[in-house]
């Protein structure tokens, strides 16, 4: 239950909801989230540790053989996390659930977000007013 409410308090933060579709949510709709989680194979959230210290989260949504969606936020106010949170992205999307490719929606408002995935080589594909979508290929899949 301690992590269940850390996670919380975090996805609540005002530095970490605004970059969220929806923004603020009550701890009840939080449990209920938790408890669909455990039923749906197309969703996989993880809490990241560091030398057993909690830095961020990490979700997986929209998984298929083919491709996935995914999400991060670090502890806030910790800063230099990112690169950590998305080297475990790239190895569990590309390693474990053998994804071709990795996706992600980014808020152009995002900066910061937007400069880590350029860094690691993910491309925009498509955008609108609000968001870049972007995509990284698994380079075991790269296209010739």
């Amino acid at each position: 239950m301690k992590e269940i409410k850390l996670v919380f308090k975090w996805r609540n933060d005002n530095h970490i909801s605004q970059f969220m579709k929806n923004k603020h949510f009550s701890f009840k709709e939080h449990l209920h989230f938790i408890k669909n989680l455990k039923k749906d194979q197309s969703k996989k959230y993880f809490l990241v540790f560091q030398n057993k210290e909690s830095i961020g989260v990490i979700d997986f949504i929209n998984i298929n053989a083919i491709s996935c969606e995914f999400g991060l936020y670090a502890r806030p106010n910790l800063k230099g996390k990112g690169q950590i949170l998305m080297d475990e992205i790239k190895k569990y999307a590309f390693e474990i659930l053998k994804v071709q490719t990795l996706k992600a929606e980014v808020l152009k408002d995002n900066h910061k977000a937007l400069r880590l995935y350029q860094k690691n080589h993910f491309i925009i594909n498509d955008e609108n007013a609000k968001s870049y979508y972007m995509i990284l290929q698994n380079p075991k899949y790269k296209l010739q």
